[in-house]
């Protein structure tokens, strides 16, 4: 019996393909995927990690602002009589030719750019405006009962009398100090000092009222417009305590039209507990976190950050600032260099709450 030839003699996995074409298709694309560039000197890149966790480490350049100096008291600094605390001084990128007709502020700037432009990778230099709201109602009841009262039995209520808590509004006096903040910059911008780029924002309603009176009728130029940006992570140390309670984003939102709120940016208040106030270890890790967030996704290099005491207070900790007290409707520029280091930041362990306890009745 005649046997008929194999003609599958070289199959592959059942596939009649010839083992010398199939060893010579795996060679070619072995090649192809290993040495991408052989036809050229082209350098072959390594991949980049995928581990994309890292936080930043701060450090406080002095001898730029009075409020970053030691010897400078902050008890009644007034930095509406100081050009902001700016330093009255020289730069190594000052023109010879030119220094002494330049304004004070535009070689400031040439310098802090030049800071910024020659960091390392990883690195970067800014400069944060850091704004107090002007005196909200809260400030006012404080005032008036006194800081034990306030915390034990006052603070927890929305109201009382007259006074409304509940994400305070700004007093009178308050929207004044705004204003004075205003016609400080107003007064500063012929002198060419540079404005801000980035426009960050508590969402309660004490700091959104403060930047809109301080910055939204200057005569900014052109590209570098007031865009408020509400941020979560901005507000003041958070629970029970009414005044730092916020509104919802509607609310927010209707009375605040221009505002631009970040990604993710709740509807309700999420953050706000009734019976547990945010220990102040608690409060400088978000701050800490808001500032990897600002620095880690903004390249402007001026920025302005509207807040709160206890916010700005956290701020200059996380930064290496000294302590610095700020009135309300108060301003300290920073000027920092950030360094981007791998890894998380570490949260701080768990702390019972930072409120005293509350009283049943008014305390006499």
């Amino acid at each position: 019996m005649r046997r008929t030839p194999n003609t599958h003699k070289y199959r592959i996995c059942g596939v009649g393909i010839p083992l010398p074409i199939f060893v010579l298709s795996i060679f070619l694309l072995v090649v192809y995927y290993l040495y991408p560039s052989m036809g050229d000197s082209a350098e072959i890149k390594k991949p980049v990690p995928t581990d994309d966790a890292f936080h930043f480490e701060y450090t406080v350049i002095k001898g730029l602002f009075l409020q970053s100096e030691e010897k400078t008291n902050d008890t009644g600094f007034d930095f509406r009589a100081h050009n902001f605390g700016l330093i009255d001084r020289s730069y190594d990128t000052d023109a010879a030719s030119t220094s002494a007709q330049e304004a004070q502020w535009a070689r400031f700037e040439r310098y802090v750019r030049s800071l910024d432009a020659q960091s390392q990778e990883g690195e970067s230099v800014k400069v944060l405006f850091l704004g107090r709201h002007g005196q909200g109602w809260h400030n006012v009841a404080e005032a008036k009962y006194g800081t034990h009262a306030w915390d034990c039995y006052y603070s927890a209520l929305p109201c009382f009398g007259n006074l409304t808590f509940f994400d305070a509004h700004l007093t009178p006096l308050g929207v004044s100090q705004a204003r004075d903040a205003s016609h400080l910059w107003t007064a500063q911008i012929p002198l060419q000092i540079p404005v801000p780029e980035t426009y960050y924002v508590s969402p309660l309603t004490r700091t959104l009222q403060t930047a809109d009176l301080t910055f939204s009728s200057l005569p900014l130029p052109k590209g570098k417009e007031y865009k408020p940006l509400v941020k979560e992570l901005l507000r003041e140390a958070l629970g029970v305590h009414t005044c730092d309670q916020r509104s919802t984003r509607s609310e927010i939102a209707a009375a605040f039209p221009h505002v631009a709120f970040e990604e993710g940016f709740k509807e309700d208040d999420e953050l706000w507990e009734k019976d547990y106030r945010e220990p102040e270890s608690a409060r400088r890790f978000r701050l800490a976190t808001l500032l990897d967030d600002v620095f880690g996704s903004d390249g402007n290099v001026v920025l302005s950050l509207t807040a709160h005491s206890g916010a700005i207070a956290s701020i200059l900790e996380v930064l290496g600032h000294r302590v610095f007290r700020l009135e309300t409707g108060g301003v300290i520029p920073v000027v920092v260099r950030a360094r981007r280091v791998l890894g998380g930041r570490q949260r701080p362990p768990w702390e019972p709450s930072d409120a005293p306890p509350m009283c049943d009745k008014p305390p006499v």
